[in-house]
């Protein structure tokens, strides 16, 4: 048995030395989950990772200390330059991400090229001056503008990316949509008016970016695996509920406040008068099959789920979506009433006949953002309708227009057609199973 001297040897080497909790920390080292060692006027961590360090609970957090202005128009940019990510990454030690020279590069594409791209022809340039420089002092956001450039470099690329590519293009969206959330998640918990200006301004250019490149990924270039032809998912129709988010944003941040870098938003505004879904439609506006599908002629908001969309489809018609109109097209995005969009997640054929003609009037704006989930998605709604709804002949005959609209005029126009007569091919041999 062992003796009483082993057993206080092994009760000494069994204690610890107590572990000092860091309660004062910065809020970067908060943030991160990592211990503080809380100096004065700033912490080792904050200064290895080239964060500016403050102990204020209104400050943004994670605010990079540096020149970075300086570096992103240089040929050889300053090496060591970090940005925050969301948790743990191998070779990011302490929540950061060192920039690479591919990484300028992207930026620079994105100030120079993709930035030019987004918006309408009037606020572009709030993008492009304003909103990059926020970058700087918010560098959450050069994740976003990084998720951007490289998804217009995956649409100018027509083809397969590489893997590197797509693996960067995922480490940025990830990061610049993690850290979008955790900033505004904490700033929702504060009054508007006790941010600080610039603050407000980074959470809505990132808000309005993501928005974009939620458009554009639609998933495959192929109308036949897109929604609503393809298995069900949970992501299915995300790109309409980012309206919600950005009304939460707007409320937040109010770019049209007179100290904003987006207050000219409200001039440009100004010089379109936008849809309203809750106005009265007019006997004509639409084409007659529409009244009697839609119940539409005494149809109000209230008792109509299909009302909104169809008011405000009714005002769209005959305008045509150009560089100057796009933003009462997007309109018709940020007023659906929330009942319609709970039909098109059930894929009730008359919802998704009003979203086909949405998507059939946007297709002729060539903004790439914008088109491709108007041609992809426009046209597999087509096929589904057809497929589904042969026999109702009101929806057949308005299906013309957007079949019209959706596969005349498009790069995949054969393509897109041919896979329409395999699918009812297809469905012909299988005896009128459904068909993924």
């Amino acid at each position: 048995m062992p003796g009483q001297e082993d057993t206080q040897k092994t009760a000494l080497v069994r204690q610890r030395k107590p572990h000092r909790k860091s309660r004062l920390g910065c809020g970067n080292c908060k943030l991160r989950s990592v211990k503080c060692d809380e100096a004065k006027p700033g912490c080792k961590r904050c200064a290895a990772s080239g964060f500016v360090c403050n102990y204020s609970r209104t400050a943004p957090a994670l605010q990079l200390a540096g020149t970075l202005k300086m570096t992103l128009d240089l040929p050889a940019p300053l090496p060591g330059l970090r940005i925050p990510v969301a948790g743990p990454v191998a070779g990011a030690p302490n929540g950061s991400y060192k920039i690479g020279a591919a990484n300028f590069a992207a930026l620079h594409r994105f100030r120079t090229r993709t930035v030019l791209t987004v918006g309408s022809a009037g606020t572009r340039h709030l993008y492009r001056d304003g909103a990059f420089d926020l970058g700087i002092t918010h560098p959450f956001l050069l994740h976003v503008f990084l998720t951007l450039s490289l998804l217009h470099d995956t649409h100018l690329a027509a083809s397969t990316t590489s893997a590197a590519h797509r693996s960067s293009l995922a480490f940025h969206w990830y990061h610049g949509t993690a850290l979008f959330h955790r900033n505004l998640a904490s700033a929702s918990q504060r009054s508007p008016q006790s941010l600080s200006g610039p603050y407000r301004d980074a959470l809505w250019a990132s808000a309005a970016i993501l928005g974009a490149a939620a458009f554009f990924f639609v998933g495959p270039a192929d109308s036949a695996a897109a929604w609503p032809l393809k298995a069900p998912s949970s992501t299915d129709l995300d790109w309409l509920k980012m309206s919600d988010g950005k009304k939460v944003v707007w409320h937040i941040t109010d770019p049209t406040r007179p100290e904003s870098v987006f207050n000219p938003l409200l001039a440009d505004h100004a010089l379109y008068v936008a849809p309203d879904g809750q106005a009265p439609i007019p006997p004509t506006a639409l084409p007659a099959p529409f009244y009697p599908l839609y119940d539409l002629s005494e149809s109000t908001p209230d008792a109509n789920p299909y009302h909104v969309a169809a008011s405000l489809m009714a005002q769209l018609l005959d305008l045509e979506a150009n560089d100057y109109s796009v933003i009462q097209f997007l309109a018709f995005i940020s007023q659906l009433d929330p009942r319609y969009r709970r039909l098109l997640e059930l894929k009730d054929p008359r919802a998704m006949l009003l979203l086909a003609y949405w998507h059939a009037k946007v297709v002729g704006f060539k903004a790439w953002w914008l088109n491709r989930r108007a041609v992809v998605e426009g046209q597999a709604i087509c096929i589904y309708l057809e497929r589904e709804c042969a026999d109702d002949p009101m929806i057949m005959e308005l299906l013309e227009f957007p079949k019209a609209s959706l596969f005349k005029g498009t790069a995949g126009y054969d393509k897109s057609m041919d896979r329409v007569l395999d699918i009812k091919e297809e469905i012909t041999l299988r005896g009128g199973e459904e068909v993924y």
